[in-house]
């Protein structure tokens, strides 16, 4: 940090202008009796501050780097003030120096001869014995006239001076000397010509620059420019950006602090550089756009300096240091003759200073949780909140402190940072504070500062327990518009609506979209508090179409409400919550309940079940008539329809069953229409049930259920209609015959009536083998009814048929016996060694071509080709006799069960997997398996 210097005396009063802003001393004065001081500062010319990051040549508590008046470069400890380093920079005098911590360089401004010429040396550091450091020389800059300022960013990608004549020059990529071998000769770019005030012959003195990125902000003492460095427009004449200078030594760089809102919160930001400039009447921060803001503070201003934020401004007779971010005067008091200053500015750590040459004193920042302390003792809760966020925004990388008190708030969000939870304890401070006086409006806006940060239980039960219920409820609106209540928070706020008795606010609340409300507990807030508008309206809004019918039906006792809402539904709804209100519509709107429940369920999209519409039918529970006007309407409606609806048939049923109790003439007309139509089972049942015989015939018929016809005329003793279901369906159900013949033969009238039908059937029963005759005899002996000689004739032709069935047999197995020993004779011819075996075969069984060499013969007298055998000389079966032979094989690969237990073991295993017991049975009786038992 360049200074200038001055002469000093200290005072203790502070002139009136300073009241303009909110005056606190958080700076100390502490004296410096460090013995090393005044050789260290003795012949200083200027002065600037290396933090430690500088390199290895600063200490672990940063550096001054001081320019002699005789040109000697001096560096010392920044608190002990040992000599570090020392070397000859130029021949006459040292009049800036620079730090550019980056790259641990130097950069001093001076002259080797007392004319206007000056020149700019860098240089390094380095080390060539423990502790003992030299300057190496990397690069030289000439030009003729006086630098009175210049702009060293830390990385030295480019270095601007500033000249009295009104010249800017621009040094590019500096950086690049610092690996140099050899000292180079640096050739600077001229910025800006040389200029003068008002076409005067006053030179416009460069007194201030600032570089960001790619401009470079210029400051004279009659205006402000912007230069750009890089970028399209680069090296165009500077712009003239506000028409405002300030004196020499008045313009410096500085950074605003800033608190924007984003995702996670409120977050602390440092600007870009911006151009400070202390004029006679105020200060200006001007930016790459022009002036952005300006603050009052008369008073003729000497020099000014940075300090994190805070300017450090050097009057005639006092200092003040100015916190632009927070807007008030951290420090002053009355010094005179102050020298040299410099600040730890380069340094990113909170412990601050300002260090005042002549004064001998260092000014040490008191801590931020000192600071907040006294702002918090003194009631000024709100100006410690920038205080907050401008040491976050200076200290990104310095954990901020924490208050004793604020252990006691709660954190609600997930891990908020420490400036959150110290800005919402500032401002629970102050709600506290607000709330201890009785000023509770005021009180509940500062609580309101703390959602999102602090637990809002602290503020509703300080509230809910006084019974404010009008700031509570201005706290609950507040935690729903921040998207931050929970259920709970919700059904309180509802809770105090209801009993202020604001209902327009109830409304609208319960009108938004976005509220958490647990509707359940919110609905019965309103119904007991009589608010039942609204919570029909809530529980029509969140869809709780049960909820809402159960409102209109038993708080606002409207049936006709529930049906004209129950009829909007979709018709599943309709479906699904008719069952609640069904007993009370069908009393009180018995015709408009049953259109509906027609519309609904006749509906092409409607997929009603079975089981759903026997529940429906079960509310129909005291109105018989109306539930046969009901499906009577349903069949209607679907009888021209292509597919019919799954429940049709329940209907049907259930109809016919009424019919049945009432009108029997149209449960007939029913059963006789399409059987598909109703439940056969269900109807049998029903017309058992009702004893109506008409209809339980039409049943038996329906389901083919032809004995049951026969056994009912049996029963009825009804010879004619017994021949008539014989005769009607004898031809496809021949087992009808057997009891219709017990029938006849059970008493001599009905044998002696139908004698010729008796022989008719016992001839039928014998054809079709429905009876053996042994069995007809047994059926036949039972009484005397029927002669045993009526049986002679077909006893006779059964013997006769036995018999040539047998003669049969005998003559197979005959036939079997020869064949077996012509195989047995042929067998014993091809085991012999002795009997000559002659193939004469001429062709290949194979390809019908002559049989050539080499050829292959079978002993079943079948010959081929060698090249037509798949394998060759090395088949060992005839491709001819093959099939055969597999399957005599099959039939001899006699199983290696060897007993009856192991064959009973196999079927049921068989039979446990799959059920195929049988099937392994009947394989094994195929293949002849011998298992050794002796029946």
């Amino acid at each position: 940090m360049t200074s200038g210097s001055t002469s000093s005396r200290r005072g203790s009063s502070a002139l009136p202008t300073l009241r303009t802003w909110r005056s606190l001393r958080f700076f100390d004065a502490v004296p410096l009796q460090e013995e090393t001081y005044d050789d260290a500062m003795a012949g200083v010319s200027c002065v600037a501050y290396a933090p430690k990051s500088s390199g290895p040549w600063a200490s672990a508590r940063g550096a001054l780097v001081t320019g002699l008046h005789s040109g000697q470069i001096r560096v010392v400890d920044a608190r002990t003030f040992v000599e570090l380093a020392s070397w000859k920079a130029f021949d006459h005098e040292c009049m800036q120096v620079h730090v550019a911590s980056e790259h641990g360089a130097i950069l001093t401004i001076g002259c080797d001869d007392d004319t206007n010429v000056s020149t700019v040396r860098v240089w390094r550091l380095d080390s060539r014995a423990a502790n003992v450091w030299h300057a190496v020389l990397c690069a030289c800059v000439t030009v003729d006239a006086h630098i009175t300022c210049a702009a060293v960013p830390s990385h030295l990608s480019d270095v601007a001076l500033g000249l009295s004549d009104g010249r800017v020059y621009v040094l590019p990529a500096l950086s690049d000397s610092m690996r140099a071998k050899e000292p180079l000769i640096i050739k600077p770019k001229l910025a800006r010509e040389a200029s003068f005030v008002d076409e005067s012959t006053e030179p416009d003195v460069v007194t201030g620059l600032v570089i960001d990125a790619s401009t470079l902000l210029i400051s004279t003492v009659s205006c402000t420019l912007k230069f750009i460095l890089h970028g399209t427009r680069a090296g165009q004449a500077p712009s003239v950006i506000d028409t405002i200078g300030c004196p020499p030594r008045c313009g410096a760089a500085f950074r605003t602090c800033a608190a924007t809102e984003a995702k996670d919160g409120v977050v602390p930001s440092v600007s870009a550089p911006k151009l400070v400039l202390a004029r006679e009447e105020a200060l200006y921060v001007i930016g790459s756009r022009g002036r952005e803001t300006s603050f009052a503070l008369e008073g003729v201003k000497q020099s000014i300096y940075t300090l994190h934020g805070q300017l450090v401004i050097v009057m005639v007779d006092r200092i003040i240091v100015f916190d632009l971010d927070t807007k008030c005067i951290t420090y002053a008091d009355e010094y005179r003759n102050v020298g040299h200053i410099w600040t730890n500015e380069a340094e990113c750590i909170p412990d601050e200073y300002i260090h005042i040459h002549h004064a001998r004193t260092r000014l040490v920042a008191k801590p931020l949780v000192a600071r907040l302390e006294h702002l918090f003792s003194v009631h000024l809760y709100i100006q410690a909140i920038p205080f907050i966020y401008a040491y976050a925004a200076r200290y990104p990388h310095t954990r901020l402190p924490s208050l004793a008190s604020s252990a006691s708030s709660m954190p609600l969000q997930k891990r908020p940072s420490a400036v959150e939870l110290l800005v919402a304890d500032a401002y629970r401070r102050f709600g506290e504070h607000l709330y201890a006086r009785g000023d509770f409006e005021n009180a509940m806006q500062q609580f309101c500062h703390t959602i999102g940060i602090m637990s809002p239980s602290v503020v509703i039960r300080k509230f809910l327990d006084a019974q404010r219920l009008q700031y509570l409820t201005v706290y609950l609106e507040a935690l729903h518009a921040r998207h931050l209540a929970h259920t709970g928070h919700a059904t309180l706020l509802l809770n105090c609506y209801t009993k202020l008795r604001n209902i327009e606010a109830l409304d609208r609340f319960l009108g938004a979209s976005d509220v958490p409300l647990d509707v359940p507990v919110a609905l019965d807030v309103c119904r007991r508090a009589g608010c039942v508008a609204q919570a029909a309206h809530l529980a029509q809004a969140h869809g709780m179409h049960d909820v809402y019918l159960s409102i209109q039906l038993h708080d606002a006792d409207d049936p006709k409400a529930a049906l004209d809402y129950l009829a909007s539904l979709q018709h599943s709804d309709v479906m699904r919550y008719f069952h609640l209100c069904a007993r009370k519509l069908l009393d009180a709107e018995a015709g408009a309940t049953t259109d509906l429940l027609v519309r609904v369920y006749t509906a092409e999209s409607a997929t009603v079940s079975t089981d759903a519409f026997q529940v429906l039918l079960s509310h129909f529970v005291g109105h018989p008539r109306l539930l046969e006007h009901f499906l009577e309407r349903i069949r209607d409606a679907c009888a021209n329809a292509s597919r019919k609806p799954d429940f049709f048939v329940l209907a049907q049923d259930t109809l016919l069953e009424l019919y049945l109790a009432h009108t029997p003439d149209k449960a007939l007309h029913v059963l006789e229409g399409d059987a598909s139509l109703y439940t056969p089972s269900r109807a049998l049942i029903f017309c058992a049930k009702a004893r109506y015989t008409p209809g339980l015939l039409r049943v038996y018929e329906r389901l083919g259920m032809v004995d049951a016809i026969l056994q009912h005329w049996i029963h009825a003793g009804d010879s004619e209609r017994v021949l008539h279901t014989i005769d009607r369906y004898g031809a496809t159900h021949a087992q009808l015959y057997v009891p219709a013949l017990s029938f006849f033969t059970s008493t001599h009238e009905l044998f002696a009536q139908h004698r010729e039908t008796v022989e008719h059937i016992v001839q039928h029963v014998l054809q079709h083998a429905l009876f053996s005759p042994i069995e007809l005899v047994q059926l036949l002996s039972r009484n005397d009814v029927a002669p045993l000689g009526l049986l002679t004739p077909h006893l006779v032709a059964h013997m006769e048929q036995e018999q040539a069935e047998l003669s049969a047999a005998r003559k197979l197995v005959a036939s079997y016996r020869t064949e077996a020993r012509a195989k047995q004779t042929e067998l014993t011819a091809l085991q012999s060694s002795e009997e000559p075996r002659i193939f004469q075969h001429e062709r290949c069984e194979l390809c019908h071509q002559a049989l050539d060499l080499p050829c292959v013969h079978f002993m079943c007298r079948h010959s081929f080709h060698v090249r037509c055998l798949l394998e060759g000389e090395r088949t060992r079966e005839c491709p001819v006799c093959a099939a055969e032979h597999t399957t005599i094989e099959t039939l001899r690969d006699v199983s290696p069960l060897t007993s009856l237990d192991a064959v009973l073991d196999e079927v049921h295993a068989a039979d446990d997997e799959d059920g195929r017991g049988f099937d392994v049975l009947a394989d094994l009786f195929a293949k002849g398996i011998d298992t050794g038992q002796q029946s």
